[in-house]
C-alpha cells in the first residue's frame, strides 16, 4: 500500500487532470496561489497541482537590510525559478521593526528606487511587480496615510520597467467599501494620471460575506485590467469568523464561481494560501491543515480553479 503522502499525491494529480479536461470554454481569470513560504514548493501535493504562477509579499528593503528574512526570501525565489513559476511580487512594509512601527515607516521615492534596483540585481529573472500591498490600509501599511506618495512609487516603478524590462501593477487596493477608500483612491488616481493602468486588488473583506459589491464599485472607478492578487476563504479569522471548514469551502466555491465571473477585466486571481501555520490564532485561509491534510476547499480549488495554467 502506498504511504499516505504519495496516495494524496496521486489523488491530486487525478483531480487536476479531470479539471483540465472539464474546463469550460467561457473566459475566466488565470488562477494562481498567493503564498510566502518557500517550503510550499517542496510539499508533495504542490508539484502535481499544475500551479504555474504565484504571488509573494516582499519587504521593500529586505535586500538592503539583509536580515533573517533574506535567507527565506532567497529560498523562495530559488525554488520558484527552479520550478519555472511565474512570480508576481507585491512590495510590503519593512520587516526591520514591529508591524506597528513599520506601518509608519514610509520610504522616499529615491529610497524605494534604490531598494527596487537592489532587488532587481539580486533576482533579475523576476519580471512582474505590484507597487505596494494593501496600499490604502493605514493600520498596516505606511502608504495608507499617503496616497500621493503611493502614486509616485508606481510612476517611479513604471519608469524603471520601461522598454519591456518588467511590468508593474498600480498596487494592491484593499476593497472594503469605506468612504476612506474612495477618498484615498481619488487622490491616488489624480497622482498617477489618466489612461489605462494595470490594477491590483485584495478582496478578502467581501468574498467571505459572499458578495462582490466592493469589487464592482472598484471596477467602475478605474480603467484597465484588474489582478486579484490576494483572496482567500477563511476557515477562521479571529472574532469575525469561527472555525468552519464547511463555510470555508462554500466561500471557495463562491470565489471560483460567481466572483471569478464578475468581469472579463479580472485577468488573474491568486488564492491565499497553501498550508495552515502552527500557533496562529489570528487567521487561517489555508487549503491544507497544519499537518498537510487537504481540506474540502483544497478539492474545490483543483476542480473549479486550476482549469487554466
Amino acid at each position: 500500500m502506498k504511504s499516505r503522502p504519495y496516495a494524496l499525491l496521486a489523488l491530486a494529480a487525478c483531480l487536476v487532470a479531470s479539471a483540465l479536461v472539464a474546463a469550460p470554454a467561457q473566459a475566466r481569470p488565470l488562477i494562481g496561489l498567493s503564498d510566502n513560504r518557500p517550503e510550499t514548493f517542496g510539499d508533495p501535493l504542490f508539484a502535481p497541482s499544475g500551479i504555474s504562477r504565484t504571488r509573494v509579499l516582499v519587504p521593500y528593503d529586505q535586500v538592503r537590510k539583509r536580515g533573517r528574512g533574506l535567507k527565506e526570501q532567497d529560498a523562495y525565489f530559488r525554488f520558484a525559478q527552479a520550478a519555472k513559476i511565474s512570480v508576481l511580487v507585491s512590495f510590503y512594509r519593512t520587516s526591520s521593526c514591529s508591524p506597528k512601527c513599520a506601518a509608519k515607516r514610509l520610504p522616499s521615492v529615491a529610497g524605494f528606487r534604490s531598494d527596487f534596483r537592489r532587488f532587481r540585481k539580486r533576482y533579475p529573472w523576476v519580471k512582474r511587480f505590484s507597487t505596494w500591498n494593501e496600499m490604502n490600509f493605514p493600520q498596516a501599511q505606511p502608504t495608507g496615510r499617503n496616497p500621493k506618495r503611493a502614486g509616485q512609487f508606481y510612476k517611479m516603478l513604471r519608469k524603471e520597467c520601461r522598454g519591456g524590462k518588467c511590468t508593474v501593477l498600480t498596487g494592491d487596493f484593499r476593497a472594503s467599501g469605506s468612504k476612506f477608500d474612495k477618498r484615498w483612491l481619488k487622490t491616488f488616481k489624480k497622482t498617477i494620471g489618466g489612461g489605462s493602468h494595470r490594477w491590483g486588488l485584495v478582496s478578502h473583506p467581501e468574498v467571505n460575506k459572499m458578495h462582490s459589491r466592493y469589487t464592482r464599485s472598484f471596477l467602475r472607478s478605474v480603467r484597465g485590467p484588474v489582478y486579484v492578487t490576494e483572496v482567500g476563504a477563511y476557515n477562521f479569522f479571529r472574532r469575525v469568523a469561527k472555525p468552519s471548514l464547511t463555510r470555508q469551502n462554500r466561500v471557495m466555491e463562491y470565489i471560483l464561481g460567481p466572483y471569478a465571473r464578475v468581469s472579463r477585466r479580472i485577468k488573474e486571481l491568486y488564492i491565499y494560501n497553501w498550508r495552515a501555520v502552527a500557533n496562529n490564532s489570528h487567521w487561517d485561509s489555508a487549503l491544507l491543515s497544519k499537518s498537510g491534510t487537504p481540506r474540502p476547499a483544497f478539492y474545490t480549488f483543483f476542480f473549479k480553479g486550476l482549469q487554466k495554467k
